[in-house]
């Protein structure tokens, strides 16, 4: 008699949990502390989220507390607090191992509770992993009490101790909407990891339960297994409810045929399908109707503009709704999916209320810039400008390029629409003639690499480095009150007050990202992002490098920009934090007067002016100048490293006194 060992409808871990080897890998391993999983209903989101949580105790060497947070029914503070209550009873035995017990958080807010954690934790070398499912109930908090979800995005983001993963379905794509009063919801969380179908191995194990002793396993043959994981597409909960009743029925066509027929199985593809937008159900119609359909083909029976039919297309492909086929045409996934789907006729299925492309408008109601000639140009034209990608054009059917907002020696940065997330973000392009220079995209790379941990307010977090066609991309986020440079030049030397603030944060942020080893080497105006007066972000750490670790570039080549460089940079020697320390002094000295203490039409002779010139005296050129605030300046750009500050917290501390 075959043992059933299936699970169907219920979260499974440990040796009933197969699959999800990259997903695990990029929890614990990834650059990223804020992760999203996004997948459709049934897909094991909760089983992954149960999985992760009996791994991270389980490892020998331990680095996190994992903390499983249900959000069902969370729709105010309270019982938002109370869900995290419920949630550090069911980690109560964890709770005991570390000296703690649940009780002690009782009669704290939630975010007194958080904190109090994450010290208590902090303490004992463990960061607080938190597992958040369920994660669509905030859409109702953010309806009635957007603060208080602004702070749970602030307590979930804290900067070193606390890793955050929040698993949904495509309905909190709600909270990705841009807000005047703060970032969204999921500003840090995306773009998100999504969960699909498993891999051809882990589904296969899956079917023929490998983690089990072999007398507890099923005995399904090798013809009938392959049978079940191509009519299930690799689909974990179709592939237990399917095995589980051809053990039952002993006949995989009969099996089949009760697994089409589930009422449950066709309220799940509804429920999901109805989170789609019109532009992607019709979509799925017109593939259906034809079996399968190239791009063009999809495109004619559509209302959409050639560049706005990629994004639904890879949101649909991503969420395990089509794949494309050798031919590069698309298809629907699983029978199931097919079967349930073409037995509804056009006009049966539910509408749903997300807005299409064209409908699309931003935070403030207004419709959203249409580029005039974007009909014109698709997607795999790529047009180039100026050795540039041109606007209009679309990265990776996601990102749609808008204006250029800036440009240096070896990239341009475009406003760009983030087509899946419906929301404004920054994108910096490689040149082309860079693209195959070996050291450039290394450098360009490692800008993503050294700024990806340097979790601090001031400093501009971007995507990794991405490639398409060709051509290399970071993303980012939109900064729109452009550099600090631009704003010297328009409105010269700046307050005492917003100078004291500006250089205070900047400092904050290199000392935390000298705490991690990471030197800038590149403070400059132009590289220092303005949000609103006396809010700046430090970004650009293309040229940074680790300390103690060698660099891209080979000795004896300088790197970095003569106006703003330090003596040591200058003359080639080792740098250091300090050296960073003096090139914020020269912004300091710029922001207080308007103009760089050394100029010359010469740039070499800047940088000789840099090794072997005294400043000048920066009250010569701002009579007002706070004597201390003075002094603060020329300490930073003392020759000898050993006479500046020898920390940026230690200059942060001396500015937060004339504040």
């Amino acid at each position: 008699m075959n043992v059933n060992p299936f699970v169907v409808g219920q979260w499974v871990r440990k040796e009933r949990f197969y699959g999800r080897a990259s997903q695990i890998r990029e929890v614990f391993e990834g650059y990223r502390n804020w992760l999203w999983l996004l997948g459709t209903r049934r897909i094991g989101k909760t089983s992954l989220l149960r999985q992760i949580e009996y791994l991270a105790w389980s490892a020998e060497n331990r680095q996190y507390f994992p903390v499983y947070w249900d959000f069902q029914g969370c729709e105010n503070a309270t019982e938002l607090h109370e869900g995290f209550g419920e949630a550090l009873l069911d980690a109560e035995d964890r709770l005991d191992e570390i000296g703690l017990a649940p009780d002690e958080f009782e009669g704290r807010d939630l975010f007194a509770s958080l904190s109090r954690l994450r010290r208590t934790l902090r303490n004992k070398d463990l960061k607080l992993l938190l597992l958040c499912d369920e994660v669509e109930e905030l859409i109702k908090i953010d309806e009635h009490d957007p603060a208080l979800l602004s702070r749970l995005r602030r307590a979930m983001q804290s900067q070193d101790d606390c890793r955050s993963v929040l698993a949904s379905t495509i309905r909190l794509w709600a909270l990705a909407k841009q807000r005047p009063d703060t970032s969204p919801f999921l500003h840090g969380f995306s773009p998100p990891l999504y969960i699909r179908g498993l891999d051809d191995d882990e589904a296969r194990a899956l079917i023929q339960q490998d983690n089990l002793p072999d007398s507890s396993r099923p005995r399904i043959d090798d013809e009938s297994a392959e049978a079940i994981r191509s009519a299930c597409d690799n689909h974990p909960y179709l592939i237990q409810l399917l095995c589980k009743r051809f053990l039952e029925v002993g006949d995989l066509s009969e099996a089949q045929a009760e697994v089409a027929s589930d009422q449950m199985v066709s309220y799940f593809f509804a429920v999901d399908f109805e989170m789609l937008s019109p532009d992607e159900q019709k979509i799925l119609r017109i593939i259906a109707d034809a079996d399968s359909a190239a791009s063009d083909s999809i495109l004619s029976r559509m209302t959409l503009k050639s560049n706005e039919l990629s994004a639904p297309l890879f949101r649909l492909e991503h969420l395990g709704y089509i794949r494309r086929t050798a031919g590069r045409r698309y298809e629907l996934v699983n029978r199931f999916f097919r079967q349930w789907f073409v037995d509804r006729p056009e006009g049966t299925l539910p509408e749903s209320s997300v807005p299409t492309a064209r409908e699309a408008r931003d935070s403030s109601g207004s419709r959203l810039p249409n580029n005039p000639d974007a009909s014109e140009r698709t997607t795999v034209s790529m047009a180039v400008r100026d050795n540039v990608l041109a606007d209009g054009q679309i990265l990776d059917g996601r990102y749609r390029l808008e204006t250029k907002i800036g440009k240096g020696a070896t990239g341009v940065v475009f406003k760009a629409r983030d087509l899946l997330l419906n929301t404004w973000i920054a994108v910096k392009v490689l040149r082309r003639e860079y693209c195959a220079n070996n050291e450039v995209v290394e450098r360009f790379r490692r800008e993503t690499l050294l700024a990806r941990d340097l979790n601090h307010p001031n400093i501009l977090n971007v995507y990794p480095l991405a490639e398409t066609d060709g051509w290399h991309y970071i993303a980012m986020r939109l900064v729109e009150g452009g550099t600090l440079a631009r704003q010297l030049e328009s409105s010269g030397p700046l307050p005492i007050g917003e100078l004291v603030t500006i250089a205070r944060k900047l400092a904050s942020a290199l000392d935390a990202a000298h705490r991690q080893k990471v030197v800038h080497r590149d403070i400059k105006t132009q590289n220092i992002l303005m949000e609103k007066p006396g809010e700046p972000y430090l970004t650009d750490f293309g040229l940074a490098h680790l300390m103690g670790i060698p660099r891209i570039t080979s000795p004896g080549v300088f790197m970095g920009t003569p106006d703003y460089t330090s003596p040591e940079q200058a003359s080639l020697s080792p740098t250091d934090g300090r050296s960073d320390i003096y090139s914020l002094g020269v912004v300091m000295f710029e922001m207080a007067t308007g103009r760089r203490p050394f100029k010359s039409d010469s740039a070499q002779k800047v940088l000789e002016m840099h090794r072997f010139t005294e400043p000048p005296d920066p009250a010569g050129y701002r009579p007002d100048l706070d004597p201390s605030l003075r002094k603060v300046i020329l300490r930073c750009m003392e020759k000898d490293p050993r006479q500046r500050f020898q920390t940026a917290g230690e200059l942060e501390l001396s500015l937060k006194s004339r504040s």
